[in-house]
């Protein structure tokens, strides 16, 4: 496995991943989330990462660059759509599960680019197929606009796109399915570019303010937004761009930048302990892994709780109806029990993941040619 060579954006993504799955956990971490909830900043943050790594030069021939995104993002995630596809059917089939949607054209290669639920193990990966439409958008705009193309002026461009794709979902305009692609990726785009930015223009003068301001300001701008908005400063869904809570379209911006201001930095701080860190490094190299499949984990935990009280090895009040009609379903008579879901589902695909590469090195060890890798979506 190859080290990364930008330790704090290592940090940031391996941080951004846990954040994820906690998330989906119901946040027992909760890592300052009272001051920036993860619904406030952290898939914009994932694109936010995107764009600090794009680099134009990689756009010339513009048709290799497009397939070599299609090979990374969307083959991948249409195989493994497939595959949770057929495995809803079955468990459908054997009386295990109520849930999912039959497999057909419009589920595996149409739903997935609206609200990607017609499967429910993943759904979270609906981000691989917004930030697919992100970065084919942006490079196509990129690529026609070519030398008149203004990295500030474009910047301020997708932020009133942005915000005005805020104003309409908020309006009722991302119920409509051929706007609702549109409306996600006009909102994401901005981060990608800032991203852009960042790398561009702002990374020096973002070194050169004092590490104490940079955690302290997002922390009170965020706190008045809270006093201000009630505490409703998160949007819920970016996959259905619903559930933006405020009167005020620019808030998932400022948000935003707050959120991934402070956990840049914080990632900075870090990055001297665990910079070299090899677990760091491998999550962050594999976080396209843990998006896709941490949910399916988070069921086969409940699916062994359910086995155990079946064979009346365990006393608990697991709601076996729940269990069968979603792949949402917590067992948690205490909250505290939802860390055991953050733990399945963080490193149990880390952990399948890495047994898999160990395997193909010895495979690939016999075989003149070698197996593809299914590549991080950073």
């Amino acid at each position: 496995m190859k080290q990364k060579s930008n330790k704090t954006f290592m940090i940031l993504s391996a941080l951004g991943i846990l954040f994820v799955v906690d998330a989906h956990a119901w946040s027992p971490l909760g890592l300052m989330t009272n001051f920036f909830p993860y619904n406030s900043f952290f898939m914009p943050m994932f694109c936010f990462i995107s764009g600090y790594f794009f680099k134009p030069e990689k756009l010339k021939p513009f048709s290799k660059y497009i397939i070599h995104k299609v090979k990374a993002l969307l083959i991948p995630f249409f195989v493994w759509n497939i595959l949770y596809g057929l495995l809803s059917a079955l468990l459908r089939l054997m009386g295990l599960i109520s849930y999912g949607a039959p497999i057909s054209f419009y589920t595996i290669f149409i739903e997935p680019f609206l609200d990607c639920a017609m499967f429910q193990f993943n759904l979270p990966a609906w981000f691989v197929l917004a930030l697919f439409l992100v970065i084919f958008s942006y490079s196509l705009i990129r690529k026609v606009l070519g030398r008149y193309w203004n990295e500030i002026f474009m910047g301020l461009l997708f932020i009133i796109i942005g915000t005005a794709c805020v104003h309409f979902s908020r309006q009722g305009y991302n119920t409509d399915p051929r706007l609702l692609p549109l409306l996600k990726t006009g909102f994401l785009m901005q981060f990608y570019q800032i991203g852009r930015l960042y790398h561009t223009h702002l990374e020096k003068l973002y070194h050169q303010i004092p590490s104490s301001l940079l955690i302290t300001v997002p922390i009170l701008v965020n706190s008045v937004c809270i006093y201000v908005t009630n505490d409703q400063i998160y949007f819920n869904d970016i996959a259905t761009m619903a559930g933006f809570l405020t009167d005020y379209d620019f808030l998932p911006l400022l948000t935003s930048i707050t959120g991934i201001c402070f956990w840049l930095k914080i990632s900075e701080i870090m990055a001297p302990i665990l910079g070299n860190n090899r677990f760091v490094n491998f999550v962050s190299s594999n976080t396209w892994t843990v998006m896709m499949h941490h949910i399916l984990f988070f069921n086969l935990y409940n699916a062994v709780l359910a086995i155990l009280v079946k064979a009346s090895i365990l006393q608990i009040p697991f709601d076996f109806a729940a269990f069968q009609n979603s792949a949402w379903y917590r067992f948690e008579p205490v909250a505290a029990f939802r860390v055991l879901y953050v733990f399945f589902g963080f490193f149990g695909p880390l952990a399948v993941k890495y047994g898999w590469e160990k395997v193909k090195v010895r495979f690939d060890s016999c075989r003149p040619h070698q197996i593809g890798r299914f590549p991080d979506i950073l």
